[in-house]
């Protein structure tokens, strides 16, 4: 027996060794072997014997018996390396292209493709512990003419105190597991000791096989139409209302349970995350194993090791019978159930999105209401089990909560001025943790004052909570997460943030297929600024640029009406709007603290080749700008100015720096109310944009930085206009 093959039997039970001992060699054979390896007679029963022997004994004997081959050995290996309490993590499993079955995928990944694809993504991931790693697929299976099998395995490091050194060591154990692809039935199964190494693999599925795998969640309705309740022998129940004064959590255990659950009544609305059944493993139902289902891990498992022949036969048709059901779901069940059983809480983008479980519930309240509507061709739909103060402070960092109560004199929601500015458009609804909620403008930073609210008929507005008049609408990152979310498990509904929105008006969210919600644009995004975006500056130029940006203002020191007239066709960069006569049609003028707009050119969006396009310039900031920084209140004044402008078409941000995700936010929500458009030339627009002006007048970049310093001098002498 080669050691390789002795190896192998190291990762099998000794019982199984046993067998295939007791099997192969005679009795006599076996007591003379015995007696060569322990080096002492078998004194009564040669089974007792056998079964006080360790694996390494066990293994010595199986060394000097002929009898037994390598492929013996090997047959021996591939039916008992599993785990020794199998399990099947579930997935959903959705191919890209939909023309892809199970025969075209089994036939399309024969002579090992599937080992050799999931093994290229497999060899460069970074393991979240360290006493678990190097995963690779090992060999694959056609288990029938639907499923492929994929074996695994893996190290496992366990540390311990040696007790001759009384120093600290460590071992490795090489372990194994598989997993099972079917497109017909559209599911994956994932069996793994180990349970940090299911995420792993199943991304790597999605990449290696071009698919969508998404957790299934093992509902009651699925426990209930799959497995027999007569076999229920315990069951785990949590109270989903704490505040019911009902216990949390209660396990009940009885050898006839499933005839006595039902008339357990005062467990009605009792939740019941997982369950154990006796199972009959075989056809004639003479060989039993314990099985648990645990509903939210979407995973099932039994308490022996099986052949694997058993488990493949026995895996497969438990797996299909759920999977029918969860399919028949998918294609004609309801909205709840599919948002139920889809496992959506546990979604990757949904997960790396969120930070809490209240979080993730709202959102995908809110993801549930938008596929409703769509559905069920309706424009709202009621949060009913959502009350406006979760809502607004579970998604305070994904929306902007306006406050747009209800005024009894209107009979209608209505717009209120802020009483210290007048301003109507950026009264938002204020939540901190531990603190009560506020209203405050957000143009000059006054706190509201719930007794003297009034609309814009000098209404004096009752107000009992600021929660009353809340308009929630989503920020681009929420919107594109819902798209995302839509788009993976529903799609045939599908969303496009492009040709539809939603907002939500107190626990009600409003659906629109109306209006595109398209507000930000990015430069790249338009074919007339190609010639500025579409090149690559490498790292030394760019470094250079850098310094150009950090010293370039809104004016140089020359600005007044004639200076700037001259300078539109002189070969020069002194001040952030020169770059953009270059490649627009924008004409320059001094810059002065009072005006509206430093840049101004056509633009071709909206349909129109000659779309007005203003823009907001500011010089350079190190940090990312904030709402509350004095300079964010410049711009958002300007701003607010220009939205109320029906000659603009089009506002724009030019600023060589950053804008903080929640000051752009504000921007944004500003500008969709006035129906207008947003392109943002930030610090990576800008550094193109000044590179494509020095280029275009032939300059240097070293001289552009030489007049822009000497500039500055220039400025400093100057006195202070009075």
């Amino acid at each position: 027996m080669s050691e390789k093959h002795a190896d192998k039997l190291l990762h099998v039970q000794n019982g199984v060794i046993r067998h295939l001992l007791y099997s192969k060699v005679d009795e006599k054979d076996l007591i003379n072997r015995y007696r060569t390896v322990v080096k002492r007679e078998v004194k009564h029963d040669l089974k007792a014997a056998f079964e006080r022997l360790d694996k390494q004994k066990l293994v010595e004997i199986i060394a000097i018996s002929p009898e037994i081959t390598e492929s013996d050995i090997e047959t021996c290996f591939e039916e008992n390396r599993y785990s020794r309490r199998p399990n099947f993590r579930l997935f959903m499993l959705r191919p890209h292209d939909p023309q892809v079955n199970s025969a075209s995928f089994i036939s399309g990944h024969k002579n090992d493709a599937g080992v050799t694809k999931m093994n290229e993504l497999l060899k460069p991931v970074i393991y979240p512990k360290d006493n678990v790693f190097g995963l690779i697929a090992i060999d694959q299976t056609v288990v029938n003419h639907e499923t492929l099998e994929i074996a695994l395995q893996y190290q496992e490091r366990y540390n311990y105190i040696s007790p001759e050194t009384e120093q600290s060591e460590f071992i490795y154990e090489l372990k194994f597991g598989f997993l099972w692809i079917n497109f017909d039935q559209r599911f994956v199964s994932i069996s793994i000791p180990t349970e940090s190494l299911v995420g792993i693999i199943s991304r790597t599925i999605q990449v290696a096989f071009n698919c969508f795998v998404s957790p299934v969640n093992i509902t009651k309705n699925i426990v209930d139409s799959v497995f027999s309740k007569e076999f229920m022998k315990r069951t785990t129940l949590n109270n989903p209302d704490p505040a019911s004064g009902k216990p949390s959590k209660i396990t009940l255990v009885d050898s006839d349970l499933g005839n006595k659950v039902g008339q357990l009544t005062e467990f009605d609305g009792y939740d019941s995350p997982s369950s154990v059944y006796q199972e009959a493993i075989d056809e004639d139902g003479d060989f039993f194993s314990t099985l648990g289902v645990n509903n939210d891990k979407g995973k099932i498992y039994l308490t022996r090791q099986l052949k694997a022949s058993e488990m493949r036969r026995w895996g497969i048709w438990r797996i299909e019978q759920i999977m029918n059901y969860i399919n028949s779901v998918h294609d004609n069940g309801e909205i709840d159930e599919k948002f139920e059983s889809f496992g959506l809480d546990v979604d990757p983008d949904l997960v790396t999105f969120t930070t809490t479980n209240d979080e993730r519930k709202v959102i995908l309240e809110v993801i549930k209401a938008v596929v409703t509507c769509k559905v069920k061709k309706i424009e709202s739909f009621k949060l009913h089990d959502l009350n406006v103060h979760k809502i607004v402070t579970s998604l305070k960092k994904h929306t902007i909560a306006r406050f747009y109560p209800y005024c009894e004199s209107c009979d209608h929601y209505t717009d209120i001025n802020c009483n210290h500015c007048g301003n109507t458009d950026l009264l938002t609804i204020s939540v901190k943790k531990g603190q009560a909620p506020k209203v405050v403008c957000s143009f000059c930073y006054t706190e509201l004052q719930q007794d003297n609210v009034r609309c814009l008929m000098d209404h004096k507005v009752r107000i009992d909570s600021w929660y009353d008049g809340a308009m929630i609408n989503p920020k681009s990152a929420l919107v594109e997460l819902t798209e995302k979310i839509i788009s993976k498990y529903f799609p045939d509904v599908a969303f496009s943030h492009e040709e539809e929105s939603f907002y939500l008006q107190n626990n009600v969210v409003h659906y629109s297929s109306r209006i595109a919600s398209k507000v930000m644009f990015k430069v790249r995004e338009l074919e007339q600024f190609k010639s500025v975006w579409d090149r690559r500056i490498t790292p030394k130029p760019r470094e250079e640029l850098h310094e150009v940006l950090s010293l370039i203002t809104e004016k140089c020191s020359y600005h007044s009406v004639d200076a700037c007239q001259a300078c539109q066709h002189e070969k020069s960069v002194r001040c952030i709007m020169k770059p953009f006569v270059t490649f627009t049609d924008h004409k320059l003028h001094p810059h002065h603290g009072q005006e509206f707009g430093d840049i101004s050119f056509t633009i071709k969006m909206l349909d129109m080749d000659d779309a007005v396009f203003v823009g907001i310039a500011k010089s350079y900031e190190k940090k990312p700008i904030k709402p509350t920084d004095k300079k964010a209140y410049e711009m958002l004044q300007q701003f607010v100015y220009k939205c109320k402008d029906t000659t603009v078409n089009v506002l724009g941000i030019v600023v060589a720096g950053e804008l903080e995700q929640g000051f752009v936010a504000v921007l944004q929500d500003l500008a969709g109310r006035y129906r207008k458009k947003v392109v943002m030339w930030t610090y990576e627009e800008l550094i193109l944009a000044v590179d494509y002006a020095i280029r275009s007048y032939n300059l240097s970049v070293s001289d552009v930085i030489e007049e822009l310093k000497a500039d500055i001098t220039r400025r400093k002498k100057q006195k202070p206009a009075s």
